[in-house]
């Protein structure tokens, strides 16, 4: 059985043009299987019909360019090798507009189709609240719209949620998602090739989308979002005033609609009169994908678990087991789940060390009564002045008595003794 990360790089390649032949070939499955998979996908697309053959090389042909490579014929040889049937007459042609080029630019922006690309990632907006602030951003590459959101975190699940919020912002998602490096994106590369994490292949997947980083120090393979980080930099971000996360994301929305309805420096139309043409895959009302928390706890004699510096109860026949523990980004609770069965729901402690319960959690233990024995105080008599007053008990008093009565009582118990 094909793994999600086979799968992935299946779509990949098929998106990129490679015969179903060739496919097969570098990973080494049958033709047959790979239709399999190719029916399979999670989003089926409509591919525009391809008006030249070179037109799945150009990115190739582009890279080899900056790289210095300019002779077209030895370009042809190396594009035939990758599967090309073509002539060098369209190898010519599309290097044509090249040579015209400045010699003093230091990248070239890639314009892609509608629909065909968005770019992410995030930018450092110093500190706030004691900890260090992170902007988000999403951009549509080819209508340029964008999308903004600031957060405290950057692990895996914040990543995920916030591109859950932009994907719900624009209403759709693109084919692909390119963005840089990062360990919530690549885990590893093996023989240069990424790694992907694997809750980030489970999310592109559910969103069928296919994730793309781009190459090594070369962060002008993903030039649109490094401008919209600059511009969010530039633009928005001098001399904003906020006492919240959510009242600045909260501006950061509104700005959005701002810069998606102004010109765009480099289309020179607006963002939000190209984007009915982006051809996005809609999300229908498909449930969000659930980017919470997970993690597993032990429930204590108690009822009671610890997370996150606090306990909390779960009913008491869950005593002594493993329970499942979420905690979804957007709200200010936790929920418990036995079983894929939730038993427990609680709002997240604001400290540390503190004890949440829910006594309906104990109501049906049993109870067991015990009888008090309430002892009163020993009466303490007046004492007189003196050294220890009021350190001990007072002596009890005692009836002074001759010593004759004592004397006789022995005698007495003496001659019974005799008789």
């Amino acid at each position: 059985m094909l793994r999600l990360e086979g799968f992935m790089e299946l779509q990949k390649l098929h998106h990129d043009g490679v015969s179903v032949s060739e496919i097969a070939r570098q990973l080494n499955m049958d033709r047959k299987t790979v239709r399999k998979y190719l029916k399979q996908a999670p989003r089926q697309y409509e591919r525009k019909p391809k008006k030249w053959k070179v037109d799945p090389f150009r990115a190739h042909l582009r890279e080899r360019w900056e790289l210095g490579v300019h002779n077209a014929a030895k370009l042809l040889g190396e594009i035939r090798k990758r599967g090309y049937s073509g002539g060098v007459t369209q190898v010519r042609a599309v290097l044509a507009p090249w040579r015209s080029e400045g010699q003093e630019r230091a990248f070239v922006r890639f314009e892609t189709a509608p629909g065909e690309q968005a770019q992410m990632d995030w930018g450092h907006f110093g500190n706030w609240d004691g900890r260090r602030l992170y902007g988000f951003a999403l951009t549509l590459c080819w209508s340029r719209m964008r999308y903004v959101e600031f957060t405290q975190r950057q692990d895996a699940e914040t990543l995920l949620n916030c591109i859950v919020h932009g994907l719900e912002f624009f209403g759709g998602v693109t084919q692909t998602v390119l963005t840089d490096n990062m360990k919530t994106v690549v885990v590893d590369r093996v023989d240069g090739q990424p790694c992907f994490h694997p809750k980030m292949l489970d999310f592109a997947s559910y969103y069928g989308f296919v994730p793309r980083v781009c190459r090594p120090y070369r962060p002008e393979t993903k030039g649109k979002i490094e401008s919209t980080i600059r511009f969010i930099k530039g633009n928005f971000w001098p001399g904003i005033e906020f006492d919240s996360l959510s009242e600045l994301n909260r501006q950061a929305l509104v700005w959005c609609g701002e810069v998606n309805r102004r010109v765009h420096s480099t289309t020179r139309e607006i963002p939000q009169l190209r984007f009915p043409h982006e051809g996005l895959v809609a999300l229908n009302g498909q449930p969000a994908y659930d980017t919470s928390y997970v993690s597993h706890r032990q429930v204590a004699r108690d009822c009671m678990f610890s997370y996150r510096g606090n306990r909390y109860s779960v009913p008491h026949l869950h005593a002594g087991k493993s329970v499942l523990v979420r905690e979804p980004l957007d709200s200010r609770m936790i929920r418990v789940f036995a079983q894929n069965d939730q038993i427990a729901e609680h709002k997240t402690a604001t400290g540390k060390g503190e004890m949440v319960i829910d006594v309906a959690h104990y109501g049906e233990l049993p109870r067991r009564s015990r009888t008090s024995v309430v002892k009163p105080p020993p009466v303490i008599s007046e004492l007189s002045p003196g050294p220890g007053v009021g350190l001990h008990y007072p002596v009890p008093e005692v009836e002074f008595r001759p010593l004759s009565i004592y004397n006789a009582f022995c005698e007495e118990a003496a001659h019974v003794a005799s008789v």
